[in-house]
């Protein structure tokens, strides 16, 4: 009973959003896209349970200061611990990793930020990840029509992660401006 008037009472609302603000369209937009990026990040992983990448991933992530490592670690080189979150929790999702595991990682995430803000203030360093999306896309989709088990799942986490991008892009994009007073 109550999946009958939930479904349609969030329509409704998602319609209601959409006709009287247009910021609301493309803030909307922005999280499908990231969450579309979710789903085929996760179908992805799932190509390679039981492979090299588990076995990687349970050897760098066994111990809490190893996962608390390699948080902050691909955090750095990421420059985004949003990514990082996303990813792990594909991981746990896929069930590549434990949680524990991915407490770990989303803790060392976010001690990483400030390393990453360290080398952009220090050295200058700043990566664009939104210029990667289309060609990730473009990549991964080519790669997902492909036969090969392990071609595929790499298709779905290129595709993914593109999404990931394109969706934090739109999202950055869609922020109002404020206008200063004076």
């Amino acid at each position: 009973m109550i999946g009958k008037i939930v479904l349609p009472t969030i329509l409704f609302m998602l319609a209601y959003g959409f006709w009287i603000s247009p910021n609301f369209k493309e803030i909307a937009a922005g999280v499908s896209i990231f969450l579309f990026g979710m789903l085929f990040l996760e179908e992805g992983f799932k190509a390679f349970t039981g492979g090299l990448l588990e076995r990687l991933l349970r050897k760098t992530t066994d111990g809490t200061w190893k996962a608390i490592s390699f948080g902050v670690v691909s955090t750095t080189i990421m420059q985004s611990s949003s990514l990082v979150s996303v990813i792990t929790i594909s991981f746990l999702g896929a069930g590549l990793i434990g949680l524990a595991a991915g407490i770990g990682i989303i803790f060392g995430a976010n001690l990483g930020t400030t390393t990453g803000a360290w080398l952009i203030a220090g050295l200058g360093l700043k990566v664009k990840i939104s210029a990667y999306a289309m060609p990730m896309l473009v990549f991964g989709i080519i790669l997902v029509f492909q036969k090969s088990r392990n071609l595929k799942g790499f298709g779905y986490i290129l595709a993914g992660l593109g999404f990931l991008f394109l969706g934090i892009h739109q999202r950055r994009a869609s922020r109002p401006s404020v206008t200063p007073l004076i």
